[in-house]
């Protein structure tokens, strides 16, 4: 079943053009930036970037609870924003940095999937699933085994590494677990019309 109101919820009257949608789009466009910054191995351009995009990921979240500008729109470009910076900053890593390939690849992968299932689900909700918990320490984890490598410490890259894996199988398995149980959700309701 489609539901063809997402489209007028995504661009809901008055819920798009907002403070917390601005910074959620703003930090897509820096996510461009961090990678040209860091594979220039600029690095207190690097830190000083990471740390803005870390702040307007909390604050952009912040503003739209406090301020009553919770959308659907936010729902898409918060966590879309969240995936641009995470893999540019992975590729940036993989490409001179020397984080290995197979947990790049690991990383993107999992972001790849999220992607298309929510992608998926917005073919067959009427509205936006929000981020879960999992995800954001997820991106926390990321964000620290970004800074190991950018402050080149090597004794915390390994460790972090696993700690990314552990949490990669954890928000994976969170993600697969909730889109599943909207699809079977879903076919109920229709089994009931």
């Amino acid at each position: 079943m489609s539901y063809p109101t997402l489209s007028r919820n995504l661009f809901e009257k008055g819920k798009v053009f907002t403070l917390s949608n601005l910074l959620s789009f703003l930090r897509l466009l820096g996510a461009f930036y961090l990678y040209r910054v860091t594979v220039q191995r600029q690095l207190w351009l690097t830190l000083t970037v990471t740390l803005i995009l870390v702040i307007s990921d909390y604050a952009d979240g912040y503003f739209a609870r406090k301020l009553k500008q919770v959308s659907e729109m936010g729902k898409v470009l918060d966590p879309l924003a969240d995936k641009f910076c995470v893999a540019l900053g992975i590729i940036a890593l993989y490409q001179h940095y020397g984080l290995p390939l197979w947990i790049t690849a690991l990383i993107i992968g999992r972001d790849v999937l999220i992607i298309l299932g929510s992608l998926l689900l917005l073919t067959r909700l009427p509205h936006v699933t929000p981020s879960a918990m999992p995800g954001k320490i997820a991106v926390v984890i990321l964000s620290l085994l970004f800074l190991s490598y950018i402050l080149e410490i090597g004794a915390l890259q390994t460790p972090l590494q696993i700690l990314t894996l552990v949490m990669l199988a954890a928000s994976a398995a969170h993600y697969a677990y909730k889109f599943w149980k909207k699809f079977a959700r879903e076919k109920v309701t229709e089994g009931k019309t």
